[in-house]
C-alpha cells in the first residue's frame, strides 16, 4: 500500500496526539497492525524529496519517525530501473529483442540508495586496509543502518547545514528554481498552448507521450538500442507516416510509468484554467511509479480524480483511493495475503535476522570490538564505497551517520 505524503503527515499528527480527525487515529492503529502482519508501506524517492522540503527539522524528525517505523524503510526501486525493465518488455513484445521475455525486476528493497540508485548499500566497518571487519555483530549492523536510514529521511539539523554546504549540499527547495527545471518544462508547454489553438485531446495525448519519452527517458531508451543493436526504426519500420506514428504510439503505451505520467498530464493540460506547480508534478511522479507495482495507492482527491480518468487503476488492478476510511476497509484483505513470518531477501534480513524497525542508535563500539583506525563506510553490495566520507574509530566508534 503506497501512502501519499499527506497521509504520512496526518499519521504523524495522530501519533503526536493531535489528529485532524478521529479517523486518523483509527487509521494509524490499523496501519501499524497491518505493518506488523507483513503488509508493506513502501516509500519512494518522492517521499524523500517532499520530507526534505520541510524547513522545520523537528517536524521532519517527527514525520520521519512515523514513516520509518511503519514502512521499516522499505522503498520502491528507483524509477529509472523500473522503467528500464518496462522498456525491455515493450521491446520484446514489439520487435522480439531481447529474444526472451525479460525477468521482472524486484521493485521492493530498503533504504535511500534503493530508492535513488536501485542498489542496496549499507554501513559497514572496514579496517585500515579497506577490508570489511567480519567480527562485527550483525545485529549491531542492522541497528546502526536502520538508525541511519531514518536520519537520512529526516535530513540534516540546522547546525549541520554550513558544514554540508561546504561539501556541496544544496537544499531541495533551491533546486526548484534552477534554470531548465522540470516544472519550467511543463510551464513552457502550458504557455504555448495558451497562445495557440489547443489540439484535440487525442492529438495532445500523442504529443505528451512523445514529449515524455524525449524529455524523461530518451537517454535510457537509446542505451537499450545500443545494447541490442536496434534503432527507433525497428519499432516503426514503415515509410507510411501514419502507420509509423501509430506503431510508435503503441510501443510507448506498453511502458506503464511513461503512459500513466503522460495521460495524467493530459488531464491537467485539458483544463485551460489550471496552472502547473511542483505538487502536481510530484503527484504525477509518485502515482506513475506506484500504480504498476502496488495493490493500493492512497493519494489526494485531485490526483485520484486525474489518474482514474486515465483508466490506469483498472489496467493494473490497483485500488486508488483518497480517504482514510477507505484505506482501513482495504487493509484486512492485504493482511490476509501478507507473509509476516518470512523476511524477504530484499528486506533487512540481508544484514541480520530480526523483526521490526528500531529508531534507537546502537551502543558505541569500543577498542575491544575493533582496532583503532577502522572506519564506518557505506558500501554497495559489491563492496564499492558510495562515499569517500568516513567515520573514524578512535577511542570509540561513533554511531552518528
Amino acid at each position: 500500500m503506497y501512502l501519499d505524503q499527506w497521509v504520512w503527515i496526518r499519521l504523524a499528527l495522530a501519533e503526536a496526539g493531535r489528529p485532524r480527525a478521529p479517523a486518523d487515529t483509527v487509521a494509524l492503529d490499523a496501519i501499524r497492525t497491518a505493518s506488523t502482519a507483513g503488509v508493506t508501506f513502501p516509500l519512494s524517492a518522492t517521499h524523500y524529496e517532499e520530507t526534505l522540503r520541510i524547513t522545520d527539522p523537528t517536524q521532519r524528525r517527527d514525520l520521519a519517525a512515523v514513516m520509518a517505523t511503519v514502512s521499516e524503510m522499505r522503498t520502491l526501486r528507483c524509477q529509472t530501473d523500473l522503467v528500464r525493465q518496462q522498456f525491455l518488455s515493450a521491446l520484446h513484445e514489439t520487435v522480439g529483442r531481447p529474444t526472451f521475455r525479460p525477468p521482472a525486476v524486484e521493485p521492493l528493497g530498503v533504504g535511500f540508495n534503493w530508492a535513488f540508485r536501485g542498489v542496496h548499500a549499507f554501513l559497514r566497518v572496514i579496517d585500515s586496509d579497506g577490508r570489511v571487519v567480519p567480527s562485527i555483530d550483525p545485529i549491531w549492523l542492522r541497528q546502526i543502518n536502520q538508525h541511519a536510514e531514518a536520519a537520512m529521511l529526516a535530513g540534516p539539523a540546522d547546525e549541520d547545514l554550513a558544514i554540508l554546504a561546504g561539501d556541496g549540499y544544496k537544499h531541495p527547495r533551491a533546486h526548484e528554481t534552477d534554470a531548465g527545471n522540470r516544472l519550467a518544462w511543463e510551464q513552457l508547454l502550458e504557455a504555448r498552448l495558451a497562445e495557440d489553438q489547443r489540439p484535440a485531446p487525442s492529438e495532445l495525448r500523442v504529443w505528451l507521450l512523445a514529449r515524455e519519452l524525449s524529455h524523461e527517458y530518451l537517454d535510457l531508451l537509446n542505451s537499450l538500442f545500443v545494447e541490442y543493436r536496434l534503432s527507433f526504426s525497428a519499432i516503426s519500420p514503415t515509410a507510411d507516416g501514419v502507420k509509423s506514428r501509430e506503431r510508435a504510439v503503441a510501443f510507448v503505451e506498453r511502458v506503464p510509468t511513461l503512459r500513466i505520467s503522460a495521460e495524467m498530464k493530459l488531464e491537467i493540460y485539458r483544463n485551460s484554467s489550471r496552472r502547473w506547480n511542483w505538487n502536481m508534478l510530484r503527484d504525477v511522479d509518485a502515482l506513475s511509479t506506484a500504480i504498476p507495482y502496488c495493490d493500493v495507492v492512497v493519494a489526494d482527491k485531485d490526483a485520484v480524480d486525474l489518474v482514474r480518468r486515465t483508466k490506469a487503476p483498472q489496467r493494473h488492478g490497483t485500488a486508488v483511493i483518497s480517504r482514510l476510511d477507505e484505506l482501513t476497509d482495504l487493509l484486512p484483505d492485504l493482511v490476509a495475503r501478507a507473509s509476516p513470518n518470512d523476511e524477504d531477501a530484499n528486506g533487512w534480513g540481508q544484514l541480520a535476522p530480526g523483526k521490526g524497525y528500531s529508531l534507537a542508535p546502537p551502543t558505541n563500539l569500543t577498542l575491544q570490538d575493533v582496532k583503532a583506525g577502522c572506519v564506518v563506510r557505506m558500501l554497495d553490495a559489491d563492496g564499492t564505497p558510495t562515499s569517500s566520507r568516513d567515520v573514524r574509530c578512535r577511542r570509540r566508534l561513533k554511531t552518528r551517520p
